[in-house]
């Protein structure tokens, strides 16, 4: 059986409740674990200390830099588009553990890193994410968000959410490997790293890797969704 909720503020008096609205704003569809064909992997990485696991991988990014070039387009927006863009189409990227549960969100957004100007300190920038965007709409969107984090804004973990993506940038270094920081306990929220782009031959590749709950998705889903990017960043200005 599939339930589907949507929860509002109602009577909110105190930090707590409102707290709670935010981590269960978003419309999800509960998922019927014990008719789940993943259920006995859901039921063995659940109990792991650390179920994350990683994918690196170098995305072709020729055709996707050649059209932010000639639109104009920043790149580092651009590429957060095709991340939540993707994530979005691709419904194991919404799957989120909440208790003994397993949902699908209705969307995600996406959040990121960001240096704050003149100095060697970050804070995080939160990118919300609206059906039927294009790369145009959502790098002119995106641009305030990331001006007001660099300016000094004070970071926000946004620890009750759950409908991000977690994401960084090293866009000082070609890296082929990659560990995130994860604080203890149960949490389902997908990572992402952007690198370096260099160049190979006639083609520009990015370092990118990808971290999952292996109680949510397997090394199936995870190349899914990261050929799916790829076709994604191949064909920018078809998708939106």
């Amino acid at each position: 059986m599939i339930h589907t909720w949507k929860c509002t503020p109602v009577n909110v008096y105190n930090q707590l409740i409102t707290d709670v609205w935010y981590y269960l704003r978003a419309m999800v569809t509960e998922i019927d674990i014990p008719n789940w064909d993943r259920r006995e992997s859901y039921e063995l990485f659940k109990e792991f200390e650390d179920p994350f696991f990683g994918l690196q991988v170098e995305l072709d990014v020729t055709l996707f830099w050649a059209y932010c070039k000639s639109h104009g387009l920043g790149i580092h927006h651009s590429l957060l588009y095709a991340v939540v863009k993707t994530a979005n189409s691709y419904a194991p990227m919404k799957f989120r553990r909440r208790g003994n549960s397993v949902v699908q969100l209705d969307q995600v957004n996406i959040g990121c890193s960001v240096l704050k100007t003149g100095t060697e300190g970050f804070t995080f920038a939160y990118y919300p994410w609206k059906d039927g965007l294009n790369a145009e709409e959502f790098d002119a969107q995106s641009k305030p968000f990331t001006q007001e984090s660099a300016a000094g804004a004070v970071m926000d973990s946004r620890h009750h959410q759950d409908d991000i993506i977690y994401g960084t940038t090293l866009p000082w270094v070609s890296f082929s490997g990659f560990k995130h920081a994860k604080k203890a306990g149960a949490h389902s929220i997908p990572r992402i790293v952007i690198g370096k782009m260099y160049e190979s031959g006639s083609s520009k590749l990015l370092p990118f890797q990808l971290e999952v709950d292996h109680a949510l998705m397997d090394g199936l889903h995870a190349s899914q969704y990261l050929l799916r990017l790829q076709a994604n960043l191949d064909s920018i200005s078809q998708i939106g």
